[in-house]
């Protein structure tokens, strides 16, 4: 016996939604690798920089160039510290562009190795989204561009509303200040709340 038109009506709507499925799925995968492979472009700019001491850039039509190697570790059982995730590499310029491949530094403030508040914004639903799991005493490892390494300890982490624009003012004092969006877990746009992670710098 034929299926009826409302039987037929009902299998092609059945096969649209599988293939918009898959056609999901498979966008997804795409930018996971594109994500991925970002980032490995970006670690070799780096790698790149150590040697010869110049910026360069992670592909030809960047805007923008790796200026530092992060690293999070958290106290762990044993009373040592162990890493939190895979290092960051830290693009210049906290542009919406660069913030989709990683965690940038807001050039109105301290660069790497300069004196002041140096400040870091990523995005919390990718490279930042760790933030929620790091405690005061924590360390934080930062590699510069020319291979010097400063530690800093984790002092203070607050939540903010988006026009307390003071936790980017300038200090006289040397200080890394991490700041991404919150909460972790209201992925929606237009927050209005910034979740700040403070750490000075161990001599």
């Amino acid at each position: 016996m034929k299926p009826s038109l409302h039987a037929k009506i009902h299998l092609w709507i059945m096969a649209l939604i599988i293939l918009v499925g898959l056609g999901l799925i498979a966008q997804g995968g795409y930018m996971q690798a594109k994500a991925h492979f970002a980032q490995f472009l970006i670690e070799r700019a780096f790698e790149q920089t150590l040697v010869d001491n110049q910026p360069h850039k992670p592909w030809s039509w960047a805007d923008t160039h790796p200026v530092a190697k992060m690293r999070l570790l958290q106290h762990n059982a044993q009373g040592g510290q162990q890493p939190l995730g895979q290092d960051l590499y830290v693009l210049a310029g906290a542009s919406g562009r660069n913030l989709a491949f990683g965690p940038s530094l807001m050039l109105a403030g301290a660069g790497v190795g300069e004196q002041g508040n140096m400040i870091i914004a990523g995005h919390r639903d990718s490279h930042f989204m760790r933030l929620q799991y790091v405690n005061v005493g924590d360390m934080i490892e930062l590699y510069s561009a020319t291979g010097q390494l400063q530690v800093y300890q984790i002092t203070a982490t607050q939540v903010v509303h988006e026009t307390a624009t003071e936790v980017l003012d300038q200090t006289e004092s040397s200080k890394l200040t991490l700041i991404t969006c919150y909460p972790f877990d209201q992925l929606a746009g237009n927050a209005e709340y910034r979740y700040i992670v403070e750490a000075t710098p161990l001599v």
